[in-house]
């Protein structure tokens, strides 16, 4: 006999006996979304970065993943609410803080490498998002017998998009030479302030994110999930390096010496690369920033009362 055929009469068999024990065991109804309107969540996750620092060993990715620079990785956390809207849209706030890295002597492309900029970046965000649920088997099923045979049967995980408008505040810092982090801001490395040159950049922005999720109940009352993100920002600043060189000689003087090193902390082998005017990054494409993140979703619509418990431990 094919394998087909056995699937077929392997289906035939169970198909009564699956629509009798799924009431005996509990297993949810598919309105059962609404028994999980409300939940909290909170988790880690960690952080890329797609700006002018660091990246790969080429030109012409224009900040795209094939940009992503792995020895950069850094971390986040999370907490945020989650609301159900129907059985396959819900809205999510999310308060998140993400440490964001680059650094140009993890390149091997030579005007990068040459600039020898480092840069962490603190960011503080809140989000709101709207998640759109592809697929989903929300069945969590509890301890059933059939023939004396005890086991537990669970089918609960969702997978969704999601997409959204954030606004954040970011704090760039750089490192290097005999200076530990330092908030670059107010250096104005690229000559900001200086009249009939560029403003200085503002210390709040919004982004645009869109992810991927994945989620699976653990428990009645707990799940988790896994979600990646790419947020598109309408800044260029999160990383303090967007358009050219400004005189050094003139930063040092109004600014110090701290600034001008990091105006320009260049290894030193091409001068020619540093001179006034040129690119020190490009203003053409506003950063980007990733997470990789992973949650842990408490169920709040409801106590989980004794009648709750012993109905999910049959």
């Amino acid at each position: 006999m094919g394998y087909f055929k056995i699937v077929i009469l392997l289906f035939i068999i169970s198909a009564p006996t699956t629509s009798t024990f799924s009431q005996s065991s509990h297993f949810t109804t598919s309105d059962h979304w609404k028994n999980k309107r409300k939940s909290v969540l909170f988790g880690i996750g960690l952080t890329g970065f797609l700006g002018d620092i660091g990246g790969s060993d080429k030109d012409g990715t224009h900040f795209s993943p094939k940009d992503l620079d792995l020895n950069s990785t850094a971390y986040a956390g999370h907490i945020g609410y989650r609301f159900r809207i129907g059985s396959n849209f819900a809205t999510k706030t999310l308060l998140q803080y993400g440490l964001f890295a680059a650094n140009d002597a993890y390149t091997h492309q030579p005007n990068r490498r040459n600039r020898n900029i480092q840069v962490q970046t603190h960011l503080f965000e809140v989000s709101q998002q709207f998640e759109l649920i592809l697929a989903r088997n929300e069945q969590f099923g509890s301890r059933h017998r059939k023939y004396g045979l005890k086991g537990f049967r669970s089918k609960d995980f969702q997978v969704y998009l999601f997409s959204g408008i954030s606004v954040f505040g970011f704090i760039p810092q750089g490192r290097g030479g005999v200076y530990g982090w330092t908030n670059l801001r107010p250096l104005k490395t690229e000559g900001q302030g200086f009249i009939g040159d560029t403003r200085e950049y503002e210390r709040y922005s919004l982004g645009i994110p869109i992810g991927f999720g994945y989620k699976i109940g653990l428990a009645p009352m707990w799940s988790m999930s896994f979600e990646i993100s790419y947020t598109h920002t309408f800044t260029d600043y999160l990383d303090d390096v967007s358009g050219n060189y400004y005189n050094n000689s003139l930063i040092e003087s109004n600014f110090g010496s701290k600034a001008a090193y990091f105006a320009d902390p260049s290894l030193g082998p091409f001068p020619e690369l540093t001179q006034a005017g040129l690119a020190r990054g490009s203003s053409d494409y506003n950063d980007v920033y990733l997470y990789l993140n992973m949650s842990f979703i408490r169920n709040v619509s409801f106590k989980r009362t004794n009648k709750t418990r012993r109905k999910h431990s049959r």
